[in-house]
């Protein structure tokens, strides 16, 4: 008689023995489903061939807590993040926390519904796809299922069309004590509908917290969505996020994800394709530096024929910091004429950074156009000489070039602000970082 494996309590399991007091009855169905998948599920660990370049020591050695206060912040502390386009239309967590004060989600135009997930518990969309489109394997999915209070819910409905990108905004205060936050996101886009969101994650101080956001989206026949995730915690932080997205007949999901900041980031991407003729695009960026990890583990999962799939996912690794890349293209048996595409590009500015790159293909269909890619290398010494030729300094063209590579990704960003905001991000990288950094 086999017996069961042990589950060795981790601080998310210790955690969930202490669910907070406020709301914690709203949510009963999804409580009780993520506690009882929860109790059977391991804490990730380096023996796990999906864990086993990912350090988590970091993590289990943190006592967190959970936290009630927000903070006291002037006004002007919290407007520098908003995006102007998203003027009325704006969702602003702190710690996973609505916050009605600095909201506005009245300019949005008819058909479409945005607010508090919290305000729609017996919505029937919220009833039909909440914590059930998610991964049950994954301990933080869990936690976040059994710990979340608040949401963003975005629902458009049949042939309607968001008047401004949907900006969420998730921030993270100061706090005494390490603590976890749980962001949550569900959106659902009827047939033929559009809309872009904004998600971004931004630590306010540089006190240590971990968040485990988790987005759920649904892409009914012919609707589309333009999905851009910015993550600036600050590099104390560790940032565990859960995206993933099923996407119908005729439908287009596209997701750039642009990961600048904490100590420790695992991003598990995922689209599902539900049925044939659909795009989608799962691009990131990421700029790291100091002895920041950067955790990028995504699948495409295409499991109809006729579809067209696309990852470009760049990286920029200085000082000691550390990148991984594991992209998974699956294309299940009879999911003919996909044509599917992925490339990761790795550039070292530092002789101690380290990147380790997966790229895969599982490919059970024969009739496929499907490639992927991986390169990692440093800047090219004759490149460098060329620009010096011209008149620049040494410092000047690695600047230049390492700015030029890192560019590509964000070129489908289609809000204005954000595409600056994007830029800016990247000269500010490139030029704080274009000397390599040696350690004795």
């Amino acid at each position: 008689m086999a017996h069961p494996t042990r589950i060795e309590p981790s601080i998310l399991h210790k955690l969930a023995k202490h669910l907070p007091e406020n709301g914690s009855a709203r949510w009963t169905n999804v409580r009780q489903k993520s506690m009882q998948q929860l109790n059977s599920t391991q804490f990730p660990h380096k023996k796990i061939e999906e864990w086993r370049f990912t350090d988590l020591r970091p993590i289990s050695r943190t006592e967190f807590t959970h936290i009630n206060d927000a903070g006291t912040y002037k006004a002007s502390d919290i407007e520098k993040y908003f995006i102007p386009e998203s003027d009325r239309s704006r969702l602003v967590f702190i710690n996973g926390r609505y916050n009605e004060t600095y909201s506005s989600i009245g300019g949005l135009g008819k058909g479409v519904t945005v607010g508090n997930l919290s305000r729609f518990p017996d919505d029937e969309n919220v009833l039909e796809y909440l914590n059930n489109l998610v991964n049950y394997d994954d301990v933080f999915t869990l936690f976040n299922g059994l710990m979340f209070e608040d949401g963003a819910y975005i629902h458009l409905k049949e042939g309607a069309k968001a008047e401004a990108p949907i900006q969420v905004l998730n921030l993270y205060t100061g706090s005494e004590k390490p603590f976890i936050a749980n962001p949550r996101m569900l959106v659902v886009a009827e047939e033929d509908s559009d809309v872009t969101i904004i998600e971004d994650h931004i630590g306010l101080e540089e006190n240590s917290y971990m968040t485990i956001p988790v987005s759920e989206v649904k892409v009914k026949q012919r609707a589309h969505i333009h999905h851009v995730r910015i993550q600036r915690d600050n590099e104390n932080a560790f940032h565990i996020s859960r995206p993933i997205a099923y996407v119908e007949k005729n439908s287009e999901y596209h997701s750039y994800t642009i990961t600048l900041g904490a100590k420790l980031t695992r991003n598990e991407p995922r689209v599902v394709q539900e049925d044939e003729e659909v795009d989608f695009t799962l691009d990131g960026l990421v700029l790291i530096d100091g002895e920041q990890v950067a955790d990028t583990h995504s699948v495409m999962d295409h499991r109809f024929s006729h579809a067209n799939s696309h990852q470009l996912h760049k990286v920029v690794v200085n000082g000691k910091a550390h990148s991984i890349f594991n992209g998974k293209i699956f294309v299940r048996r009879d999911a003919q004429k996909i044509d599917s595409f992925q490339e990761n590009r790795n550039l070292l500015l530092s002789y101690d950074g380290l990147v380790n790159a997966k790229p895969q293909l599982e490919i059970f269909a024969d009739d496929v156009l499907c490639s992927h890619g991986a390169t990692v290398g440093q800047l090219d010494p004759e490149e460098v000489f060329y620009l010096q030729s011209r008149g620049m300094t040494e410092e000047k063209a690695k600047e230049v070039l390492t700015y030029a590579f890192a560019l590509e990704t964000i070129e489908n960003v289609k809000v204005d602000s954000v595409h600056k905001l994007l830029i800016d991000e990247v000269y500010r990288y490139t030029k704080a970082n274009s000397n390599p950094k040696v350690t004795a």
